[in-house]
């Protein structure tokens, strides 16, 4: 049994931000500058949301990993010592910065108890307490990666997203100063 279950990408969750090729056809559709410009932001915004989730996440899985790393190391030197039939001899954190000497007998009981999280701790046979844990261990690391793609993937969407709507302002300035010097045009000959 997993505790920790592989991450499924997130990639097919994120908005698409589709390049504007053709913007004066694309501002034709939207009708004006402020709808376009409303609707990027609101891609932009949701963007950055499942940005800030992915942060979190990987932050979340780059500090668990430490710890279960180190925990599997130990449960592996316990057996190992287990298998050359001697007691453990061991130092432990007591509190921050207080360490003790302990003297484990590995040899006589192949139990040990890991802790899952929400304050709940289970025993489980040594091989299967290493198994369990390896397979966390893989898994976690495969979601990491699975994030990193997915931070990736976002990145590039985020950034089309805000070349969209700089094009798109762009276009609104460039069409009010045409009307502006259409309509000084305009009111020329009239004077």
């Amino acid at each position: 049994m997993s505790t920790t279950a592989a991450t499924p990408t997130v990639r097919e969750q994120i908005p698409k931000a589709d390049f504007i090729e053709d913007l004066d056809a694309f501002m034709a559709k939207e009708g004006s500058a402020e709808v376009a410009i409303e609707k990027q932001q609101r891609l932009y915004q949701a963007l950055k949301f499942i940005e800030q989730k992915l942060t979190q996440r990987r932050a979340q899985l780059k500090h668990k990993m430490p710890d279960m790393e180190s925990t599997f190391a130990s449960l592996k030197q316990m057996e190992t010592q287990a298998a050359l039939g001697e007691p453990l001899t061991t130092h432990y954190e007591l509190a921050q910065s207080v360490f003790a000497r302990a003297k484990v007998s590995v040899h006589e009981d192949d139990k040990v108890c890991l802790w899952l999280g929400a304050n709940v701790m289970l025993e489980y046979p040594r091989g299967e307490a290493i198994l369990l844990l390896e397979d966390n261990l893989k898994n976690a690391k495969q979601a990491l990666v699975t994030v990193v793609d997915d931070m990736g993937y976002l990145r590039d969407q985020i950034t089309t997203t805000e070349v969209n709507m700089a094009r798109v302002f762009n276009w609104d300035v460039k069409d009010r100063r045409k009307k502006k010097d259409a309509e000084a045009a305009g009111k020329a000959p009239e004077s």
